[in-house]
Order: C-alpha cells, then structure tokens, then sequence
C-alpha cells in the first residue's frame, strides 16, 4: 500500500491548477466559481472550460441569473476552443462564443 499512497502523492503534487473566472482572470480563491481551467502536468497540458447541457456555458447569457442552481461541468477541450472561450470571457464579443462553439462540436 505503501507504493500506491506515494504513488498517489506525485501525481498531486506534479500538477499545476490554474482557474478562471466569469472575466477570464485566474484567481486563487475557492468560493470563486471556475469556468475554465488549465491543468499542467508533465504529461502535458490540459484545457477545460465549464459546460451546461453539453453545450459551453454562456456566463452573460440567458441561464446567468440561474448559475447558483445550474449543475455545470468542466470538459476537456482542444485549445483552440479554450482560447476562443476566453477571449470571449474577456471582451464579451459573442463571435468567439460562436466560434468556441464551433470547435466544440468538432471535439
């Protein structure tokens, strides 16, 4: 059991979290809601942004005055898709949350 707690122990601690926000500024803090993330690991680096009903999730849109009650998950998406959805957190241009969406399909 030994090896499989140390184990278990380097793959945590071998792994970098960083969250975003609804404006697309990583914060440290947990009560902050995430809706996108980047897990680097030595593995490789990976992009999750938050989705609602197995489409990406539109802060600003119409389920925003809904998100205490929504259940959203994080999904691991290409990065081409998680830069668009965060230029899109940033300026609140709906044509980058058209094209995340586009990509989304296509992952």
């Amino acid at each position: 059991m030994d090896y499989i707690d140390n184990f278990a122990k380097e793959q945590t601690e071998q792994t970098e979290e960083i969250n975003f926000d609804k404006n697309g500024k990583s914060f440290t803090n947990s009560k902050t809601k995430t809706y996108a993330k980047v897990l680097r690991s030595k593995n490789g680096t990976s992009y999750l942004i938050a989705t609602y009903n197995n489409q990406i999730y539109d802060p600003i849109g119409i389920n925003a005055n809904r998100e205490r009650y929504l259940e959203t998950k994080l999904k691991r998406v290409s990065k081409d898709t998680f830069d668009f959805y965060m230029i899109y957190l940033q300026t609140n241009n709906s044509i980058y949350l058209t094209r995340a969406n586009r990509r989304f399909i296509n992952d």
